[in-house]
């Protein structure tokens, strides 16, 4: 099932803060590189190949993401020169694209991604990033 649309049927998704985002990056193996999920090419935002896809399983999305969304609408958060496509852009879960995103675990490796479907002039595209413990952040 593509991460993208977990949200129907059996698969109720939970609903995390920055705390329990946090929690679950903790639980992570730390394998290096792993040839499921790619995380090492993955630290900024990418569209998602079918092959990630069915490596990776939504479990949930961010509580109080409607909030965010009419508090900060499609602003970005960035600190230190960062920008969207930066490795080292904050995990900034109260603002866009982060507040719409949904919570990711790879099957193998634990490791957690962050995916949403970006619908600007382009066209749709799927994208997904790892996400570092040590960029997210709580700020509003």
């Amino acid at each position: 099932m593509n991460s993208i649309h977990a949200t129907s049927g059996k698969n109720k998704l939970l609903k995390m803060n920055v705390g329990s985002l946090r929690k679950l990056t903790e639980e992570e193996v730390d394998i290096g590189f792993c040839e499921c999920c790619r995380k090492q090419d993955l630290k900024s935002w990418e569209n998602i190949t079918p092959d990630i896809s069915e490596s990776i399983r939504a479990v949930a999305e961010f509580e109080g993401a409607e909030e965010s969304i009419k508090m900060n609408g499609y602003s970005e958060y960035h600190v230190d020169g960062t920008n969207y496509w930066s490795k080292d852009a904050p995990v900034a879960i109260h603002f866009y694209p982060y507040h719409e995103s949904y919570i990711n675990v790879c099957m193998i490796c634990k490791a957690v991604f962050l995916t949403y479907t970006e619908y600007a002039g382009h066209g749709l595209q799927n994208r997904i990033r790892y996400v570092d413990k040590n960029l997210v952040t709580d700020n509003y």
